[in-house]
């Protein structure tokens, strides 16, 4: 099972990405099941406030490579219509929805915990963009969730430099909220998301629309031209060297 959810009590809905021998990749399958599970955690009026993890000491490792062969413009464009839903519904859920990310939060990974309006860091997790090594721009949200957290110079150079951010750091620059010792991630992110669901419902909800105000735009973006890139020789370069473990050798076509 890709994902798996578990009630914890007080309301809260714990969500894991569940293939740990992989690291926990988030290919479309996955994200098709998140919008599923969001949608239903949504409508339950049970469900107080929700915690996205990774099974296996990890977050994420990002993309699925096994997903992301080429395929028709239209096949991709449609593939991203989830992306936009998931995202969209990530950043404007109307309950607290926080990240517990241990371990790894690599590419679509660190994407998709940046999703979450509140993120906790294990003080081993590591945050990497990895996009530009496999031929492709930052998606799932994360051109306009990181600059929101961390200032458009510093989140331009992370992204192009692809060097990985420690739990230290990425407290301070503001990627995390709070951190954790390791294994204890999940807990601090339901006591937060707890807490920050005792505050009246209606102003929390106008607070999380107003700082998620800029993602569409940034999800309309990779819409536009990461289907085309996704095709690119330097994709499939891309990939090839990520399967053979080497350095790409990009020709900008």
């Amino acid at each position: 099972m890709s994902i798996r959810t578990e009630s914890k009590g007080d309301g809260l809905l714990v969500i894991t990405l569940n293939e740990p021998d992989r690291r926990n990749p988030v290919g479309h399958s996955v994200r098709t099941a998140l919008v599923h599970a969001l949608s239903r955690a949504e409508a339950d009026d049970g469900v107080r406030a929700v915690v996205l993890t990774g099974a296996g000491g990890h977050f994420s490792a990002g993309g699925d490579i096994r997903d992301q062969g080429q395929r028709s413009l239209s096949q991709h464009r449609e593939r991203f219509a989830t992306i936009k839903d998931l995202v969209g519904r990530m950043t404007g859920f109307s309950k607290p929805l926080a990240a517990a990310v241990e371990g790894w939060a690599a590419g679509g990974g660190f994407a998709l915990a940046l999703a979450c309006p509140t993120v906790v860091a294990a003080r081993d997790a590591r945050f990497v963009t990895s996009f530009t090594k496999i031929g492709l721009i930052p998606d799932m949200g994360l051109l306009a969730t990181l600059p929101a957290r961390i200032g458009p110079s510093r989140a331009r150079r992370i992204m192009l430099s692809n060097r990985p951010v420690d739990a230290d750091e990425a407290l301070t620059l503001g990627i995390a909220d709070e951190l954790a010792d390791p294994g204890d991630a999940v807990r601090l992110a339901g006591a937060l998301a707890l807490e920050e669901a005792a505050g009246a419902p209606l102003p929390r909800q106008l607070i999380t629309d107003w700082f998620a105000r800029d993602i569409a735009a940034a999800l309309d973006y990779e819409q536009q031209h990461q289907p085309n890139l996704l095709n690119s020789s330097d994709a499939a370069e891309g990939r090839a060297a990520f399967r053979e473990k080497r350095t790409p050798r990009f020709t900008g076509c």
